[in-house]
């Protein structure tokens, strides 16, 4: 499974091997026979891949082969990194001293063509190796089938049909909510099943009842996951109450007064989605006192969804609600109401449905996920070869069951879709995520692609709309396993300055790195994504943006001065970040510029500055000196916007970068901006 991803690295970096800048460069410096070569022996792994990865299940020497082969083609696309770069970099550079300089420093055609031969020799004959393996291993070519934009692999997926064969359920537990009415003290409802059963779904199903939106005056939903911190559970418990920040400190007693005062004797219902805490203490201690005595009215409950028995026997103070598995009929409902989208129910298909049916034993994760993947099945033997594929049949364990099922439908994705959602794993479970910031990051990282007439954004767009929504807390599981083995290969940095271990408007958890972390920071030469974040208003003693935001001021003075200083060193040390994709800047107050560095930044394609005010200019000569810019970012810097507006000196030269996002400049350069809305 670790290796899934492999055939999207392999033909990524194949593409890459047949891009025309990259052929430009080969050509000009007398190495594009390599290239070539490289290239054909790209494309016979990617048909080897195919077999690969059905074989390396029950086949460890099939594994190790991938591994080295991932290697290797790492190197190879750090190798294709370099000439592209070089490329970029001979597009920005003009006049006579930049060719003088061509010939008297590293970046000389001389040496440049000696390193680039060698490398990619040196590669050649790994895949040379690697090639010879495939014949002792019995791998043969198997080309993947490219998936056609309009076919839905693997779909949002609809949730009526399982609502429907879960009425009973809700109606049970719609009643003993109902019937706490007069009950002074809040109770504690725990619905429990293994993974897959839909207790979210039906908890979400019961929250959203008529009566249930009438009887109680307060409603809140809070995911807590593997994250059960008190002071975090019981801050958001406040902001979702009051629907605004919260600006208090960590700690119970100051977040239990604000409880009260903002619940006080309300009837109130509190789902707690997704719990996994099974100590006993944090919740006897910190939170039952706060949450099922110092507020709420008569009847107020909470309702805990968990896999634990342990979790419902800690925090439940009624019963559990313990969900089953389907009926064989109820999951014929689930499974038929989208599976046959594409095909009519013939005879030949209900047979082979329902034995596909009953290898889900029940669960509706398992039915929905299998009945989105035939829906894009046409052929009778596409059909059974579901049926007939190595899933695990041992009714006792229903969780490899599950994990099978959707391990099978993951390997049916595209290669693009396979590394969009295994990306996906590296947020916390139950984040909101940015919609755009998120195919943004795609784009940067090379995992979407054109196609056709679509532009980049508007295949991310695709992607996240129409294939997203199978992501759900079991394929977070298996992508997380897919992207720990990816770490190998650092993409991607985020720096927080000075943060709230629970704070990240995109990233969910991510530990204050400090000062320490920047003063030490070696730029990676692989780096394609890089996001700096300052203290913000912080540093003025401001909570506004982030009330969150800790100010170490006893040991960094002032934290705003500081974090500028720092930060200037770490951006000018740009010219190492050859690769760097995407840049964002943001809460910086007292940054007052950007280094001159970033001219070096040639592969850079997304340029994002927010809440920098202190910022004027850009670089002298720093957009005529970025090629591949496709996209700027500038808001809340109100004097670097003036400069891009109607009249001001950037104004001619980005109105060819095709995305931009600059509030100021709506009115006076409306046929020239796009306005792209962030949406969840």
């Amino acid at each position: 499974m670790a290796e899934s991803l492999l055939l999207a690295v392999v033909t990524r970096v194949t593409g890459k091997a047949a891009d025309v800048l990259v052929q430009s460069v080969t050509r000009m410096w007398g190495v594009d026979a390599d290239r070539h070569k490289l290239q054909r022996r790209l494309l016979t792994m990617q048909c080897m891949l195919a077999d690969a990865e059905v074989k390396e299940e029950t086949n460890p020497a099939v594994r190790r082969w991938m591994k080295e082969l991932k290697a290797v083609a790492y190197l190879a696309d750090d190798i294709l990194d370099n000439i592209q770069y070089e490329g970029l970099r001979l597009e920005a550079q003009d006049g006579a001293a930049c060719k003088i300089q061509r010939y008297f420093t590293l970046h000389s055609p001389f040496l440049f063509r000696l390193t680039v031969n060698r490398n990619l020799n040196r590669i050649l004959k790994k895949f040379d190796e690697l090639i010879l393996e495939t014949r002792m291993l019995g791998l043969v070519e198997r080309m993947e089938v490219p998936q056609p934009l309009h076919q839905q692999v693997y779909s949002t997926l609809d949730e009526s049909a399982e609502i429907f064969v879960r009425v009973h359920e809700k109606e049970m537990v719609v009643k003993l909510l109902l019937d706490q009415e007069d009950n002074k003290k809040v109770q504690v409802l725990p619905i429990i099943g293994m993974a897959g059963l839909g207790k979210t779904t039906l908890a979400r199903m019961v929250y959203n009842d008529c009566r249930v939106q009438k009887h109680f005056e307060l409603k809140m939903w809070h995911c807590v996951s593997e994250n059960f911190r008190p002071t975090a559970i019981l801050r958001s418990i406040i902001e979702l109450a009051t629907m605004e920040p919260c600006d208090l400190p960590d700690t119970i007693e100051m977040l239990r007064r604000r409880l009260q005062g903002v619940i006080g004797r309300k009837r109130f219902l509190l789902i707690l989605d997704d719990v996994w805490n099974e100590e006993q203490q944090k919740w006897e201690a910190y939170l039952r006192p706060v949450l099922c005595t110092c507020i709420g009215g008569s009847g107020s409950m909470i309702v805990v969804t968990s896999r634990s028995r342990q979790v419902a026997s800690t925090m439940g103070t009624i019963p559990p609600y313990e969900l089953a598995c389907l009926s064989e009929d109820d999951s014929w409902v689930l499974f038929s109401k989208k599976a046959f989208k594409r095909v009519q129910e013939q005879d030949e298909f209900i047979l082979i449905g329902k034995r596909i049916v009953n290898k889900c034993k029940g669960l509706p994760l398992a039915l929905r996920t299998l009945s989105a993947l035939m829906s894009s099945k046409e052929q009778v033997q596409e059909w059974e070869a579901i049926a007939e594929s190595n899933i695990t049949n041992t009714s006792s364990d229903k969780d490899k069951v599950l994990l099978s099922i959707l391990k099978l439908c993951y390997m049916h994705l595209s290669f693009e879709m396979k590394q969009c959602f295994s990306f996906c794993a590296i947020f916390p479970k139950g984040r909101e995520m940015n919609k755009y910031k998120l195919i943004q990051i795609w784009i940067a990282n090379g995992f979407i692609h054109e196609e056709g007439s679509m532009t980049l954004a508007q295949k991310g767009e695709f992607v996240f709309n129409d294939r997203y929504g199978s992501m759900d807390a079991l394929g977070y599981d298996i992508c997380q396993k897919v992207n720990f083995q990816e770490k190998q290969t650092l993409n991607e940095l985020l720096l927080y300055w000075g943060r709230d271990r629970d704070y990240d408007p995109l990233y969910g958890e991510i530990s204050d790195n400090g000062e320490e972390v920047l003063e030490s920071l070696v730029p990676h030469d692989k780096l394609k994504v890089l996001k700096i974040h300052g203290p913000g208003e912080a540093s003025r003693g401001s909570s506004k943006r982030n009330p969150k935001t800790t100010v170490h001021s006893a040991k960094f003075g002032d934290p705003g001065l500081a974090a500028a200083e720092v930060l200037l060193r770490c951006l000018q040390t740009f010219g190492s970040l050859a690769k760097l994709r995407r840049l964002s800047v943001e809460d910086c107050d007292t940054l007052k510029t950007l280094p001159d560095g970033m001219d070096g930044l040639t592969s850079l394609e997304g340029l994002i500055v927010e809440e920098c005010p202190g910022i004027e200019k850009l670089p002298q000569g720093l957009l005529q000196r970025l090629p591949a810019l496709q996209l700027l970012e500038i808001k809340a810097c109100p004097d670097l916007q003036k400069h891009c507006s109607h009249g001001g000196e950037y104004f001619d030269l980005i109105s060819c970068i095709p995305d931009k996002d600059i509030p100021a400049l709506e009115s006076k350069m409306k046929k020239f901006v796009t306005r792209l809305h962030p949406s969840c």
